[in-house]
């Protein structure tokens, strides 16, 4: 005698254990779609930093040079109209080991000094690999690049 019912597919569409597993998935794709990202809350620094007037070379540039105490010293060349009463600072916003330098100038009185150089000191990074962004939006030139934080290190950009 013949058996119907095993002439038939499996009705997997009609099992309590389809829907269940279809719900778990589901879940699982919601969680995993609504995590935060890793990268962690943005955090902003504000450095101040002193005008030279004796320094080559002329060529707009930067110079990170990471000290013995793990600070980083930027070196700022190139400067153009910026006289020795006015002023730099460096407006850092970290995201993770992400780094944009927001680069500040204010230009001075007219008739004093020009200043050619720059430089501030940079003292809120650990001994990791960092991506900086290093720009200067009211002369639109910027530069980026990748650097560990140990001592002695050293990099040189060109601001384009």
């Amino acid at each position: 005698m013949v058996n119907f019912e095993d002439c038939y597919p499996i009705r997997m569409f009609d099992s309590v254990e389809f829907y269940v597993i279809t719900a778990f998935i589901a879940a699982a794709v919601i969680g995993f779609s609504a995590m935060p990202s890793r990268r962690g809350a943005a955090r902003s620094f504000l450095y101040g930093g002193e005008l030279y007037d004796d320094a080559s070379p002329s060529v707009p540039g930067i110079v990170f040079i990471v000290a013995d105490d793990g600070s980083v010293d930027v070196y700022r060349f190139g400067l153009d109209g910026v006289s020795m009463s006015g002023a730099y600072s460096l407006a850092l916003t970290i995201i993770g080991f992400d780094i944009t330098i927001e680069e500040r100038l204010t230009a001075g009185r007219h008739g004093d000094t020009p200043a050619t150089a720059a430089h501030a000191c940079i003292d809120c990074l650990g001994p990791e690999r960092y991506h900086f962004h290093y720009r200067n939006e009211a002369i639109g030139r910027s530069a980026a690049f990748t650097i560990n934080i140990k001592p002695g290190n050293r990099i040189e950009r060109r601001l384009e």
